[in-house]
Formats: C-alpha cells, sequence, structure tokens
C-alpha cells in the first residue's frame, strides 16, 4: 500500500449500467478513503453521470457516450469507444495520455475499456482477467470459480476486490447515493405539478434495460396497482426508463382505480434518487432503480426471473425479492426461448401481499397511509 499512495492521479474507468454504478460506490468511496490526497478522475457514460453527480470522491468527471462505438448489431468496436467517431476516440486517448495517471481501475471486464486505459498510457492498471485482455493490464485479477466454472458473485463485492486486491482498507459495502439541493428542489416542483405530494405514494418502474426476459406484464402491474390502492391509503406512481414510455401508458390503460404516470415526464438519473427516496416503497425488476432504493435506504419488493440473485442480493437491502421456483431460471438469458414462467408466474396478489408485509416491517414514516386487511 506504500507504494500504492504514491499513485498522485488515479483513473476510474466506471460500469456501463445503472445498478452497477450503484453498486459500484462502496468501491468508489473506498478509493477515495484510501487516496485521500490523489487526484481522482471518473470516466462514465454521459447517460449515467446524475447517478454520482453529488459524490465527492472525484476531482473530475470525464463522460462518455452512451452508445460508444456500437454497430448496428450491437458488437462494440475496441477503437471507437467514444462517440463512434475515430478523431473523437483519439481526442479522449490523447486526455487520458496528457494527464499521465499513475494507477487505473477498470470497473467494466470489456477489451475495449481495457485497449483504451492501455492507449491513455495509465501506468498501473487494474482489472478483471476477461474477455482476453489479461495482457493489457498490469494487475489482473481472477474471478472466483470453483469446479472450472465462475461463481456468483454480489457485484458490490466484485467490485470492491478491485481495492482489497491492492490492499486497500475497506471500511463500507454499503451502497450511497448523493442528493443535491437543486435536485430536491426540481423533484419538489415535479411532485407538486402531478399532485403526488398530496398522499404518501407507492413507485413501480415496470423497466428493465437488459432484456426482455427480466419483465413482467402490463397487466399485472395495472393489478397490483389497483389491488393495493384499496388496501392501502397513498398514490401510485409510475415511472420508467428511456424507450418505456409505451410500457408505462399500458399499465395505466389496465389500471382501473388509476395511477400516476410519470413515464413522459422526462426525469434525469438525478431527480430519480428524490423520487425514490421520498416513496414510502418501491416495487421494481431486478434493475437500476433497486439498487437506488438499496442505497437510500428505501423498502423495495423486487420482481426476479431469469437472472441469478446472488449478482445482486445484498444485506443491505430492505424488503423482499420475489421468485418463483422454475427448473430453467436462473438461466441468465436476455431473451426467452419459452415461455417466460419465471416471470409470468408471478401473481399480482402475491405481489401485493409481500408489498404489505414489507411495509408492516417498516417504521410509519407516513402518518396518513393506512393499510387494511388483504387476502
Amino acid at each position: 500500500m506504500e507504494q500504492l499512495n504514491r499513485a498522485k492521479k488515479i483513473l476510474v474507468r466506471a460500469p456501463n449500467w445503472v445498478g452497477d454504478v450503484v453498486m459500484a460506490t462502496p468501491a468508489f468511496r473506498c478509493i477515495r478513503e484510501n487516496f485521500a490526497d490523489s487526484h481522482i478522475t471518473l470516466l462514465i457514460k454521459r447517460n449515467l453521470r446524475g447517478i454520482i453527480d453529488g459524490s465527492p470522491w472525484f476531482d473530475e468527471v470525464i463522460e462518455l457516450e452512451p452508445e460508444a462505438g456500437k454497430s448496428k448489431n450491437g458488437f462494440v468496436f475496441p477503437w471507437k469507444v467514444c462517440s463512434g467517431d475515430t478523431k473523437a476516440y483519439l481526442s479522449l486517448i490523447h486526455k487520458i495520455r496528457i494527464e499521465k495517471f499513475d494507477l487505473g481501475f477498470l470497473f467494466p471486464n470489456s477489451f475495449s475499456s481495457s485497449l483504451m486505459i492501455w492507449l491513455g498510457g495509465v501506468k498501473r492498471r487494474v482489472g478483471y482477467k476477461r474477455d482476453a485482455r489479461s495482457f493489457l493490464l498490469t494487475d489482473s485479477i481472477e474471478r472466483v470459480s470453483g469446479n472450472g466454472k465462475f461463481l456468483p458473485t454480489y457485484m458490490g463485492d466484485y467490485y470492491l476486490k478491485l481495492c482489497s486486491q491492492l490492499g486497500c482498507r475497506i471500511a463500507s459495502g454499503k451502497p450511497e447515493l448523493f442528493i443535491s439541493e437543486e435536485c430536491e428542489w426540481t423533484a419538489k416542483e415535479l411532485l407538486k405539478r402531478y399532485n403526488i405530494d398530496k398522499k404518501p405514494y407507492i413507485l413501480m418502474n415496470p423497466g428493465a434495460s437488459y432484456g426482455s426476459s427480466k419483465l413482467w406484464t402490463a397487466e399485472g402491474f395495472a393489478r397490483t396497482a389497483d389491488l393495493l390502492k384499496g388496501v392501502i391509503d397513498c398514490n401510485i406512481v409510475l415511472t420508467s426508463g428511456p424507450g418505456e414510455t409505451d410500457l408505462a401508458d399500458e399499465i395505466e390503460k389496465h389500471s382501473k382505480s388509476g395511477l400516476i404516470n410519470l413515464s413522459r415526464a422526462s426525469i434525469s438519473l438525478d431527480i430519480f434518487k428524490v423520487i425514490v427516496e421520498r416513496c414510502m416503497l418501491l416495487i421494481a425488476l431486478d434493475s437500476g432503480p433497486r439498487h437506488y432504493a438499496v442505497a437510500l435506504n428505501r423498502p423495495v419488493v423486487v420482481l426476479m426471473g431469469p437472472n441469478n440473485p446472488m449478482y445482486t442480493e445484498s444485506g443491505y437491502e430492505t424488503g423482499k425479492v420475489i421468485r418463483e421456483d422454475i427448473e430453467c431460471s436462473p438461466c441468465q438469458l436476455k431473451t426467452c426461448p419459452a415461455d417466460r414462467r419465471c416471470m409470468t408466474m408471478i401473481t399480482p396478489e402475491k405481489v401485493v401481499k409481500t408489498c404489505i408485509e414489507v411495509l408492516s416491517l417498516q417504521k410509519n414514516e407516513h402518518g396518513n397511509a393506512t393499510t387494511k386487511s388483504f387476502h
């Protein structure tokens, strides 16, 4: 660690997904705590920056374009990881080179991310031994395995190992998000405009950018909203990510008791932190908003199907995960080759019952939110 303390300039390449960035925050914090006097720069996709806005861990942020270097079929060209434009990519490489970074942490497992850091002349490069990229790293970390197979690992711990492998002291593995006063004000105005501030609210986020195999049904979410409004005096607020407004509109159409659809309100990731922090409960899939709830200490009910829960479950979460015992789950497939039974077998009645159980364990932070019996 004495040698590492000489790393005056550090580059951190952030993960590429919302939930992963949140789960990486303990590692971000760990890097800052162990390199208190270093200048730390974060390299992150532009569309994800709002997640870390307000955090005290970075001295500088460099943004990447969200669809960096992807072709039409989704293949990522390693020489086009900036904006799909060679000139812009070379400009970013040049920026990294002139900074003369002593140490780089690579959170993504991709070849392209390690190539960029290598071309950028970062002296010491720490990352996992994946995608045939070991020769680009100075510190290549083996993934935990057993019987010749990779073992599922909670991603928060997975990212922290990048730090512990170098001898960093880890104070806590709890995810953490920060909210600015500006975000508080903007969110307050939004809640007021949609009359959401009149009652406590349960938040629903039905989307998942991972793939269609994760999705529940619009009818299921609508029925859940109707049942919840019958037993809890609250608003039901619906949010969605980019490209998911049609799904949110369909849920709203199927709901008989009415819900507040914010899918077209253009809520940024930094404002969304406030929306989650103020809810009485979040209902979500195994997606980014779930991890917002963990970091912001809000209860969450998670509907999980094809994904292995060992990647995302932690002791820091307040709430419950609903999973059906299906022989083909978890499969980790983005598209189900069958009938998505792992998701469609989850009933609205079970979701509502679980929500009531979770809320009953919470302190009554919302004085006028009362529950009736549900069977």
